[in-house]
């Protein structure tokens, strides 16, 4: 069961910006803090406190390894060859730390593949109705399998677009957006709800069937 204020931030090798992973980890009061691979590089240049660091470590440079290997934060390293992602190691000890919520910073950036890679990991949240999502400066990038509503102060940029993450979508109706819906089928394939927007203080988005892959962005 996952602790009621367990909030979990995993810093992995992809794109960051320094800037707003600082503000992340000042605002968010995290409990825990795992540096995956690259992303302990990351995690040195902003000091911030550890709880744990994986990986095979092959893009870390060899001085901050070490001075790492020398603190009292554990360190758990993989072989570069192995069938799970440095990623999908640090969501899998989130859960088992019983996480209540968890922010990716570094999951999404060029490489395409593991950017998607990253956003299948959500599966394994969702399945435990664990609260997770890939943050970065432009982007919230989350699943949703139920119906559920969003607060225009506290959304993450001004649009807000969704597609079917497998399969198709059932009964899909938006309220409180620029272009509300009602009870349509979202198949995948579909670009119809891209781009869309909040215009009320609440908005509502209901389904009865599916997972909903949820966008929130800047530009």
């Amino acid at each position: 069961m996952a602790e009621m204020n367990h909030k979990v931030l995993i810093i992995t090798g992809g794109s960051i910006d320094d800037d707003f992973l600082k503000d992340c980890a000042e605002n968010n009061k995290y409990t825990e803090i795992i540096a995956v691979d690259r992303g302990l590089m990351a995690a040195d240049r902003l000091n911030l406190p550890l709880n744990s660091i994986v990986g095979d470590f092959d893009s870390v440079s060899g001085d901050v390894l070490e001075k790492y290997k020398e603190s009292i934060v554990p360190i758990e390293t993989f072989p570069m060859e192995k069938d799970k992602t440095d990623t999908q190691i640090a969501v899998e000890m989130a859960l088992s730390h019983n996480a209540a919520e968890i922010h990716l910073i570094g999951a999404t950036g060029s490489r395409l593949d593991h950017t998607l890679a990253n956003l299948h990991l959500l599966l394994f949240p969702l399945e435990k109705q664990v609260d997770a999502c890939l943050l970065d400066s432009s982007n919230k990038i989350y699943l949703k399998k139920e119906s559920f509503t969003l607060q225009r102060e506290k959304q993450h940029g001004r649009y807000v677009s969704f597609l079917p993450f497998h399969g198709d979508v059932y009964g899909l109706t938006l309220e409180g957006f620029k272009y509300p819906l009602d009870r349509i089928h979202l198949a995948a394939g579909e670009s119809l709800c891209i781009s869309n927007e909040i215009v009320e203080e609440e908005a509502v988005i209901s389904f009865t069937k599916g997972i909903l892959t949820v966008f929130e962005t800047k530009d």
